[in-house]
């Protein structure tokens, strides 16, 4: 057998959720179907059983300590009386705005459950009804698995399929353990699942929310480019490789064929980006280019995912000052850049990888749309 600790949510996966959910008072507890039972085999068969909740009803002032304290004793009590005793229990009593690192989908609980047992991440799995426990399960190292009680069938219909083992509830989910049906898996697998989880979720958000500005984008570029000026385009790290993809696209083509296009990668010279760092600071590496380059009616396109980046802030004013006009790429936050763009494209995410990846989808939008009006425009 492989699994030997087994971690559980507790709203929806040990119990019935009230119409808030969660139980708010010892006396509404009702355990799950199979929950009990399913308790009960592990316990026999020598597996830790731990408890991993998000209890923000406390943080929240909508129940006391005391009450939180009534309703675990029970359940305690009840799983010892039923030969299912459950070995500890970690609380996230925290409300959703004070950012902690406990409460999931961040790590810090299943860090704790793990940290008092010896047993490794890759023999425990992390069982629970909601997509932030498969979230909180790979940033801990743990195999997630998802039960289909509580919210546990929304939380599989919006899973890509095989992505998490699912199963109807703690019996069954139980008789795979011992079965060892149910295994660690590596970690490139887990971040295979974890990444393109993400990357669908944050993609999703985006479509739902960039197609406007984007069409401001285009606007934009192609105002820029149709009356004789040019795009430049900066940004750090990846950031620099999206600045050079879009002019890449611009100056030859995307799809289809067309005139070629004015732009400008200011990241991409390595004799004048270091000696500007060495005479003038990193900082003036960008602005520095911008006060040679730019001229009025030019579009600066900034790269920042966190939008605090100093030098791309720095080529934002200096472009706004040459009466370029100044579009922002970055994450949800927007940061300082936000403040000096006359356009911001935000990613919905605060996670660079994710950032970049709407980003790149976010450039190939540019040049798609750019190729069919310039050759809408070439038409007679």
């Amino acid at each position: 057998m492989r699994i030997r600790h087994v971690i559980f949510d507790r709203d929806g996966v040990l119990n019935r959720e009230s119409g808030q959910g969660y139980v708010a008072r010892a006396a509404d507890w009702l355990w799950e179907d199979g929950a009990l039972e399913g308790l009960r085999t592990l316990a026999r068969a020598g597996v830790r059983l731990s408890i991993a909740t998000n209890q923000s009803g406390v943080g929240r002032g909508l129940m006391s300590p005391q009450a939180l304290a009534q309703i675990h004793e029970r359940m305690l009590t009840e799983a010892a009386a039923a030969d299912a005793a459950i070995d500890a229990v970690f609380v996230c009593a925290h409300a959703p705005e004070s950012d902690c690192s406990c409460r999931k989908p961040k790590a810090g609980l299943v860090h704790s459950a793990l940290a008092a047992t010896s047993v490794s991440a890759a023999d425990t799995v992390l069982v629970g009804d909601d997509l932030r426990d498969v979230e909180a399960a790979w940033a801990a190292g743990v195999a997630p698995v998802l039960v289909r009680t509580g919210k546990g069938r929304d939380a599989e219909s919006r899973l890509p399929a095989g992505t998490v083992p699912v199963y109807d509830d703690l019996k069954y989910l139980a008789e795979a353990v011992l079965s060892d049906a149910i295994v660690a898996e590596s970690a490139a697998m887990q971040a295979a699942h974890r990444i393109f989880f993400e990357h669908a979720r944050v993609v999703e958000q985006g479509a739902a929310q960039l197609p406007r500005v984007l069409d401001k984008l285009v606007t934009v570029i192609w105002q820029c480019l149709a009356r004789g000026n040019k795009v430049l385009a900066c940004g750090n790290g990846g950031s620099a490789a999206d600045a050079q993809h879009l002019v890449a696209e611009l100056v030859g083509r995307f799809r289809a064929e067309r005139q070629a296009l004015a732009a400008i990668a200011l990241t991409a010279d390595s004799t004048g980006l270091t000696a500007i760092a060495n005479d003038y600071g990193y900082e003036q590496v960008f602005a520095r280019q911008v006060e040679a380059l730019g001229r009025s009616g030019d579009v600066l396109l900034a790269i920042s995912t966190s939008g605090n980046s100093a030098n791309v802030v720095a080529a934002a004013i200096a472009a706004r000052a040459r009466g370029c006009t100044v579009v922002a790429l970055t994450g949800a936050q927007g940061g300082k850049l936000a403040a000096q763009a006359d356009l911001c494209v935000a990613a919905p995410s605060t996670v660079v990888a994710r950032i970049q990846e709407v980003h790149t989808l976010c450039i190939h939008v540019v040049a798609e749309a750019i190729d069919a009006l310039v050759s809408k425009a070439s038409q007679p």
